[in-house]
């Protein structure tokens, strides 16, 4: 703790008293009480009180957060809920009223969908008129920014709001908006702060620290259930596990693994994280619907959508299992997926005493079936690998295809293992998946959501949690352009946090085109080859905007040059430069 405070309960356990000026002042010592680290910022005319008082205190010699000035409010966020992803620590945003709010967009979408524990900070236009009142309206655009409901922008998307009343309430509520953003399942919160309120002078503050208020967590689950599936798992003929993001945490990856290689479990991912080996016998892909329809027994960990209904569902017959944080998704309004036995727990810890259950209910009659199957699927891992590989190989044209460019990215990573990959590839990102792989929990992320932008200021917060370990954003053409790629770019420039930045840029809105193309395949679009809103085309020159920021660009055209192109990116990045690698592919 900073010199200069006092001792005390007077406010109850688990609260100190620590002088400060203003209320301001208060907010970055409730931060730092919270351990935050960094301050992700896009200010205004309402946050300059808190950017005063960070100014003060670190003269004072008090610690401080580091600030990251953003440019445009997706990056701050986006970048908080990377750095979080890396860490698990939660994050803290400062953005501007109204405005500002609303352009935290769709980030806001991808921490409540991605589970992302980051308390963003609003500032509220000021309420009086009264020139003798500190932090009083002063400006024009005062009574523009005050809306009737400004938290109603956000209530859909965060775990809780408030709006701070008091200026000696700052400690508490600080306190509060970690504490419910860091609870399982978690996600972001949100806090206004009034000028006025922020302004007031205080003398102390009450700052209430986490070890007495700390989140509530799931655990291990409950044990009959537990007990129960361990029971199953043993006796199923076809069982499959479906992941998403198990391996959150080392312990969800290790525990994953130590269960299915003891039960021969066939592991079918969705790579929100890095889950599972994937070049492991075990490991079946990303596809769940050639297994799925077969299963006996359905073990879902950690997974939004496990399967799409429409095209793949379990047997009727079959048991469905699902472990997770959230097992029945309680803020999605329609999820009907059929769950036999909804355990809510945390996998990392579950997992382990599914297995040293199972470990005691294998019979000698279980395991020549178990190694059939762990043979036969080996079988399968294999022959996927076969046709991958076919895929890559037939990408080595001009244009180029994703899977070649993935083949060269699994080269690269293969040299350089210590690498961290940020995947906003849409798309393509199945395709990728399969080319390269991942061995090792904590070097894959994705943001969990479905708004486009996150990428880049994701990279950037990783790599201000890792600055030791490079970091690749691998982005479509159009994840680039929503990220604010100059607004990104400048805080890894002034950060010191270079990213590699790969684009697959396939000149169109893929992801508007399948759907079209499958609904309508002979209809008007597809007939004439002309789809409206969706080819972007003649494509920017994205390499040339890495000069406005000191980056490196490059744009590549040829298949042999994209490994080359991969190696001297990643030594720029290591010699601290961002480099942008438009790589172009073939037009879908």
């Amino acid at each position: 703790m900073a010199s200069g405070r006092r001792d005390g309960d007077a406010a109850g356990p688990g609260v100190e008293r620590v002088p400060v000026g203003e209320a301001a002042e208060a907010y970055v010592e409730a931060l730092i009480a919270q351990g935050v680290t960094h301050l992700f910022l896009n200010p205004g005319t309402d946050t300059f009180p808190i950017q005063e008082a960070l100014s003060k205190l670190a003269t004072l010699g008090r610690p401080v957060p580091r600030t990251v000035l953003c440019l445009f409010e997706t990056v701050a966020l986006a970048a908080a809920h990377g750095y979080y992803a890396a860490t698990g620590q939660p994050q803290a945003v400062l953005v501007h009223v109204d405005v500002g709010t609303q352009n935290l967009g769709g980030m806001l979408h991808n921490a409540q969908r991605g589970r992302a524990a980051v308390v963003v900070t609003g500032g509220r236009a000021p309420y009086t008129t009264n020139p003798a009142v500190r932090g009083s309206r002063d400006m024009y655009i005062h009574w523009l920014q005050e809306q009737p409901d400004q938290h109603g922008i956000v209530r859909n998307y965060v775990k809780w709001d408030y709006e701070l009343r008091r200026a000696d309430q700052m400690g508490e509520a600080v306190a509060r908006a970690f504490q419910l953003a860091a609870s399982d399942p978690p996600g972001p919160t949100y806090l206004t702060l009034p000028r006025e309120p922020l302004m007031e002078r205080l003398g102390a503050a009450d700052i209430y620290q986490p070890e007495r208020f700390p989140p509530a967590r799931v655990g291990a689950g409950d044990p009959e259930a537990l007990s129960e599936l361990a029971r199953l798992l043993v006796r199923a003929k076809r069982p499959l596990v479906l992941t998403g993001t198990t391996g959150r945490s080392a312990a969800g990856y290790r525990s994953l693994l130590r269960l299915a290689e003891l039960l021969a479990l066939p592991v079918v991912e969705w790579r929100e994280r890095a889950n599972f080996p994937s070049d492991h016998p075990l490991h079946q892909g990303d596809d769940p619907a050639p297994l799925l329809e077969a299963a006996d027994l359905v073990l879902v960990l950690d997974h939004d959508v496990p399967y799409i209904p429409t095209r793949t569902r379990p047997a009727p017959n079959a048991t469905v299992v699902q472990i997770d944080r959230d097992p029945i998704k309680e803020r999605v309004p329609l999820w009907t997926f059929p769950v036999d036995l909804p355990i809510r727990a945390d996998t990392g810890r579950a997992l382990d005493r599914i297995a040293d259950e199972a470990a005691g209910l294998l019979t000698a009659g279980d395991r020549p079936r178990i190694a059939a199957r762990r043979e036969a699927l080996a079988a399968r891992h294999a022959r996927l690998h076969e046709e991958w590989d076919a895929a890559a190989d037939a990408g080595r044209a001009r244009p180029m295809g994703a899977a070649w460019v993935g083949r060269c990215l699994a080269q690269l990573l293969a040299e350089a293992p210590e690498c961290i990959v940020v995947d906003e590839l849409v798309t393509n990102n199945a395709t990728v998946w399969r080319q390269v792989p991942v061995r090792q929990p904590g070097t894959w992320f994705g943001s969990g959501g479905s708004a486009l932008g996150w990428g880049l200021g994701a990279a950037l917060g990783v790599k201000l949690a890792h600055p030791d370990r490079p970091v690749l954003a691998l982005v479509g053409d159009g994840s680039f352009v929503f990220g604010a790629p100059l607004a990104a770019l400048w805080a890894a420039q002034v950060q010191g946090a270079p990213i590699l930045v790969v684009i697959f840029n396939n000149t169109c809105y893929n992801a508007t085109k399948r759907p079209l193309v499958a609904n309508y395949p002979e209809g008007y679009s597809v007939r004439a080859n002309q789809f409206v809103g969706i080819d972007l085309l003649p494509a920017p020159r994205y390499d040339r905007l890495a000069a406005v920021v000191d980056a490196h660009g490059e744009r590549v055209e040829d298949p042999d040059e994209v490994l080359p192109a991969l190696r001297r990116g990643l030594a720029r990045v290591r010699a601290g430069q961002s480099v942008i690698l438009d790589m172009v592919l073939a037009h879908p």
